[in-house]
């Protein structure tokens, strides 16, 4: 696809506590936006996981919206693929992210060939853990299944002035049906940005998360975990085991 269709993401997770909120103001951010969402991740079936254990995330999201004066809910595809070498010791993650058709059109062309016989059985393995709900669907990708399922209540926050040193920077932080909160400090980049330009945003990003952790009294030594992290750890231990042998996921210290 066209370079045009990729942004990097460049982002860093930190551990969120009741100071946050007073910690973010203080540097001049404030909450631009509120946002409820479901994301849905999609692998082979079990233990023919192929995409995670290349650091590669098929998700589909369906965004709560307002639609006249009625709530519903509008889904895109998405795809977030990591940069080979791009995961720093520190938890700094870079990855490409495509979405709509784009996202669509990676996903089928990495899809292995199935035979007939194979496809029945998919029929059968089909996972009844999520019977309650409706999977959404992907034409030409019925060899595909839920391995996680995130409910998410994002509050966005943002620099309120252009000349604040962090104001290309976006802060989400994110309450999962878990109950699982986490913070995450992040930069987009286009698809034809240099590696320079994606050291600077770290950097930046780095010192951002530095001040904001400094100031509260948790401890940023060890690594935050992400909120499909943290659904894996519980629910998926086998897929979680194999991303950590994969060296995609790094167990938190």
């Amino acid at each position: 696809s066209a370079e045009s269709d990729v942004e990097i993401e460049i982002e860093k997770k930190f551990a969120v506590n009741d100071q946050t909120s007073d910690i973010l103001k203080s540097y001049g951010f404030d909450v631009v936006q509120k946002e409820e969402f479901v994301d849905w991740y999609f692998d082979l079936p079990a233990p023919r996981w192929k995409f995670c254990l290349d650091d590669c995330w098929f998700r589909y999201r369906e965004k709560k919206v307002k639609i006249m004066n009625n709530w519903g809910w509008r889904g895109a595809w998405q795809v977030k693929r990591g940069r080979k070498g791009t995961r720093d010791t520190d938890g700094m993650t870079t990855y490409e992210e495509l979405q709509g058709k784009a996202a669509k059109e990676l996903i089928l062309d990495m899809l292995p060939e199935v035979t007939a016989n194979e496809s029945i059985e998919l029929e059968c393995k089909s996972n009844s853990k999520y019977s309650t709900h409706d999977i959404p669907y992907l034409e030409g990708g019925e060899q595909l299944v839920p391995f996680a399922r995130v409910e998410t209540f994002r509050t966005c926050w943002k620099a309120t002035s252009t000349v604040n040193e962090f104001s290309g920077l976006k802060v989400d932080i994110d309450k999962a049906d878990s109950g699982y909160m986490v913070g995450e400090v992040e930069a987009l980049c286009d698809g034809i940005s240099s590696q320079e330009d994606v050291e600077n945003e770290k950097e930046k990003i780095r010192k951002f998360v530095d001040m904001i952790t400094r100031e509260s009294e948790r401890d940023n030594e060890a690594t935050t975990i992400g909120k499909l992290e943290f659904v894996l750890m519980k629910e998926s231990p086998d897929l979680y085991n194999a991303c950590v042998k994969a060296g995609v996921i790094h167990r938190p210290k």
